[in-house]
């Protein structure tokens, strides 16, 4: 059951949770931050500048995580105050993800009796749930561009490569550099959310609070996800450094077109330059045969650094 505070400001409201032991905060309203302090003894506001505390009876955790807003991606933090009969949280009026998850969790496995360490455990436990995820969906992501990347470099080598241009590899790089921003996010967020879990074991233990819940193990289970997020970082690094390889040799393919270019029409230019020169005396002007000659001297001059260039190898 969940009750809404009727008589809250428009920037901001309490929702009760869990037989009011679960007060749940959104929004960041200076009156509604007033009346907490009043009745609950938690200054919200000052708890969210450090990211571990103790004030008074309660524990403060900050913990920041990647969240998806309007299909798009954005980096927030919630505020968990732990204390021995309530636990209050702290989030962006627009709402937050995995709060949504911890509370359809626990009424879906009938917790509504959890005690505030434990709750506070399952927010911790469904931001985890939410970043390995959004890992889980990046690391599909990679996979799906490996396969694009192999394909650009197989592509280099037959008559498709004219159809890969230089903005493929750009958008690609884009692409990529948006999902390395997001991982660096994602670690940090678990450094942080690991922190805090032993923040709450350590000002918890021996306090007497009624608490099922092994944090141990959910210490381990915040752990467990570095590791992925580290190998979906580094094929992503591999990525980066695939695209950039098939953007230079695209490079060297165009200018390996020019120089050969430029090595064929070399001998002609020279050739028209010479005879272009207003010499008065140039007796090869008066022959009869000097305009066909020319021109076959321009065709082999040509073909010779062709010949050569091919039999180098340098047009493969």
């Amino acid at each position: 059951m969940s009750t809404i505070d009727q008589h809250a400001p428009r920037s901001g409201h309490v929702e009760s949770l869990s037989g009011g032991r679960w007060q749940r905060v959104r929004g960041d309203d200076p009156q509604l931050l007033s009346q907490l302090h009043a009745d609950h003894g938690i200054d919200l506001r000052g708890a969210a500048a450090s990211s571990v505390a103790t004030v008074d009876d309660f524990v403060t955790l900050v913990v920041s995580f990647v969240d998806r807003d309007s299909g798009s991606y954005r980096e927030s933090s919630i505020v968990i105050a732990v204390g021995r009969d309530t636990v209050i949280t702290l989030e962006p009026l627009s709402g937050c993800a995995p709060l949504d998850l911890a509370y359809a969790r626990m009424e879906r496995d009938g917790r509504e009796g959890d005690s505030p360490i434990e709750i506070a455990a399952s927010v911790l436990e469904s931001v985890t749930d939410t970043t390995d995820e959004l890992v889980t969906n990046l690391s599909s992501g990679t996979e799906h561009m490996m396969t694009e990347t192999s394909m650009i470099l197989r592509s280099l080598e037959t008559k498709k490569a004219r159809e890969f241009g230089v903005s493929d590899v750009t958008a690609t790089q884009q692409e990529l550099a948006d999902m390395e921003e997001l991982l660096s996010y994602c670690m940090e967020s678990q450094l942080v959310l690991a922190e805090a879990a032993r923040h709450l074991r350590t000002r918890t233990r021996g306090r007497g609070w009624d608490n099922r819940t092994d944090l141990d193990r959910l210490i381990e289970d915040i752990e467990a996800i570095e590791p992925h997020i580290d190998f979906v970082h580094d094929r992503v690094r591999l990525l980066q450094q695939t695209n950039n390889l098939a953007l230079n040799v695209k490079q060297n393919q165009i200018i390996k077109v020019f120089s050969v270019v430029t090595a064929v029409f070399l001998p002609v230019m020279l050739l028209s330059t010479y005879y272009s020169m207003n010499f008065e005396l140039m007796p090869i002007l008066s022959w009869q045969f000097a305009e066909p000659m020319i021109i076959v001297l321009s065709f082999i001059f040509a073909m010779l650094p062709l010949i050569y260039v091919r039999r180098r190898g340098w047009l493969r």
